[in-house]
């Protein structure tokens, strides 16, 4: 059973919880939520996303059991099996710490040899990160599971995307609720990544879909639609001209 439907013409996308991009919240979903659906519509595609943990959204695209995933980072790895989009918005990948944690990083890699590192299950970091020989990684269901075992001491690092996790720290019930531990971001940050949406090669309506919501982005850019979006999260004049730049680069 494919995920879209020639008769109702919709598509069924996923993703996880990433906030400030995708929220999972009706009344506030996200504003690379809205862009999408936005997008899409404006080409007369209907989509709903479904929000779960990120290791069963990449296992569902790759059964064609949704047409795609939502905010994937590039890895040539994943390259081999998805068909990207062009990026969509820009993340940090960083390193969090205990606040007055004795902690050394050179900003090569083989510095946090000595140290236990959290992140998400099948989250990418960098490249280099996912495939350093010397590291150790332990690995949770999600960025919050991660910042938890941080908060207790159970880990010594979690790597991680900033702005989803400060917004985590920021709203999390759970975070919230935890050992009333401060964490801190460690410099340099390890990685500049970008957002894309991203479908399985051999989806029957990957081309289409990819097509679609290119020329819908175009669209809303075109239409003012994509900076009514933008405005109404509050965005600054400064990340709206960089979600510019970026989608005019590409």
């Amino acid at each position: 059973m494919f995920s879209f439907s020639v008769h109702c013409q919709t598509w069924q996308l996923v993703t996880e919880p990433y906030p400030p991009y995708f929220i999972n919240n009706q009344s506030e979903p996200g504003w690379l939520h809205e862009v999408i659906i936005a997008a899409l519509k404006s080409q007369k595609h209907q989509a709903t996303i479904e929000y779960t943990h990120w290791a069963r959204a990449l296992k569902l695209a790759k059964r064609h059991k949704r047409v795609a995933v939502l905010g994937a980072f590039y890895t040539e790895q994943r390259a081999r099996e998805f068909s990207y989009s062009q990026p969509l918005a820009t993340a940090h990948t960083v390193l969090f710490k205990q606040a007055g944690k004795d902690i050394t990083f050179t900003g090569s890699l083989y510095s946090l040899k000595p140290y236990t590192i959290s992140k998400g299950e099948d989250y990418v970091v960098s490249d280099e990160f996912e495939h350093h020989p010397e590291l150790t990684i332990t690995t949770t269901g999600s960025l919050i599971q991660s910042l938890l075992l941080l908060k207790h001491g159970r880990v010594d690092l979690v790597a991680g995307t900033k702005e989803v996790a400060l917004y985590w720290l920021d709203k999390s019930e759970r975070l919230q609720q935890a050992k009333q531990t401060e964490l801190e971001i460690i410099s340099p940050y390890l990685a500049t990544q970008y957002l894309h949406v991203i479908t399985k090669k051999d989806h029957p309506h990957a081309e289409l879909f990819q097509q679609s919501l290119y020329l819908g982005v175009q669209s809303l850019k075109n239409s003012g639609k994509l900076d009514e979006i933008l405005k109404s999260y509050e965005l600054s004049a400064e990340e709206i001209a960089s979600i510019h730049q970026l989608l005019a680069k590409h």
